[in-house]
C-alpha cells in the first residue's frame, strides 16, 4: 500500500490497542466483537485483498499476513506497523487442530486491562503444555469454537458454555 492511499484511509473510530502477548487473531477478533461483526467482514471492509485461508481453529489462529494487509490494519487503528507485526502467528505454528490450549484465569483476568480479556500468542505455540504465568497445566477448548463464532465476545461465551459442560460432566451439577 503506498504512503499516499495509507494517509487517505479514515481510521476506526474505536480501535482496541493489541496487547504484546496478544495473538493477531485475538486482537482481529476483539477489534471485530468492538463493531459487532464478523472477523471475516471485518477484513473484506478493511482490506482489498481476500482473507486468507482459515484453518479448523478459524480466526484465532490466523496465518501471517501480507506487509499491505498488516498496514491497512495499523493504519486503521493508529498503531505503528511493528506493533501488529509483532503479534502476528509464526507460520511454524499453523497446523489444523482439533483443541485450542489457554489459561482460563490468564483469559479473562488480563493483568493489563481487566476489562479486556485476550488470547495470548503463546498458546497457539503446539508445544504450549503450561501456563507461564501460573505454572499450571492449560484447559483445552475446541478448536472449532473459534471457527464458528463470529468474534472474539462470542467466542468466550463459546468457551464459557463448554467449561460449564464440562463442569457438570465431571461434578454432576453446574457451579
Amino acid at each position: 500500500m503506498s504512503a499516499e492511499s495509507r494517509s487517505n484511509a479514515a481510521p476506526w473510530p474505536v480501535a482496541p490497542r493489541p496487547f504484546y502477548e496478544e495473538a493477531f487473531g485475538s486482537w482481529l477478533g476483539r477489534v471485530a466483537t468492538r463493531y459487532q461483526i464478523s472477523v471475516g467482514t471485518l477484513w473484506e471492509l478493511s482490506v482489498s485483498e481476500d482473507m486468507p485461508v482459515l484453518g479448523t481453529a478459524g480466526w484465532i489462529l490466523f496465518p501471517t499476513i501480507s506487509r499491505s494487509a498488516l498496514g491497512r490494519f495499523a493504519t486503521l487503528a493508529r498503531l505503528d506497523d511493528g506493533r501488529l507485526s509483532h503479534i502476528q502467528t509464526p507460520p511454524a505454528w499453523l497446523a489444523d487442530r482439533r483443541c485450542m490450549p489457554y489459561c482460563f484465569r490468564c483469559l479473562v483476568l488480563n493483568d493489563a486491562d481487566v476489562s479486556a480479556p485476550r488470547w495470548k500468542r503463546e498458546w497457539l505455540d503446539p508445544t504450549a503444555e503450561f501456563c507461564s504465568v501460573h505454572h499450571s497445566p492449560l484447559e483445552t477448548v475446541p478448536a472449532s469454537v473459534f471457527r464458528l463464532s463470529n468474534h472474539f465476545d462470542a467466542a468466550l461465551r463459546a468457551i464459557s458454555r463448554y467449561r460449564e459442560k464440562c463442569l457438570f460432566r465431571t461434578t454432576g451439577r453446574l457451579r
